[in-house]
């Protein structure tokens, strides 16, 4: 079980890995300049700001799950702890991605629509990955 986790993780690593570099186009591709123009100067810093929190919550969350894969299978409570963690962000992610966002302005493209599916599928795969690292870490396994 162990080894099937340990190549989980991987898969959710460069997942996570390809979701950070992609996210450097959402900007440019969903025309955030244009549309955030009309905010105050308080308002687009702020819109800035958690953006880069976002972001680099994903880098920190890709860095856990590659370079620490063996923390993150140790059984630690703090394991634990950090998968719950992650398990929670991705959670929220999955219901906001179902029933929080209005993609009606996005253009209806073959690439987009194959885009929305592949995100989609990386986001219900990490929530439920990192579910099932909650448990193992909890002794779930034996």
């Amino acid at each position: 079980m162990r080894e099937l986790l340990d190549f989980g993780l991987l898969l959710a690593g460069f997942g996570l890995t390809t979701l950070v570099i992609a996210s450097l186009w959402i900007p440019k591709v969903l025309e955030w300049k244009e549309k955030i123009a009309g905010l105050t100067p308080l308002m687009k810093e702020l819109w800035w700001t958690y953006s880069f929190y976002v972001w680099a919550t994903n880098c920190f969350f890709a860095v856990m799950t590659l370079a620490f894969r063996d923390w993150v299978l140790s059984g630690r409570s703090s394991a634990a702890a950090m998968s719950g963690f992650i398990c929670f962000w991705w959670s929220v992610r999955v219901f906001l991605q179902f029933f929080g966002f209005d993609f009606d302005e996005v253009e209806d493209t073959r690439a987009n629509r194959i885009a929305k599916l592949l995100l989609t599928l990386l986001f219900v795969y990490l929530f439920l990955f990192f579910a099932m690292m909650v448990w193992w870490n909890l002794g779930g396994a034996g």
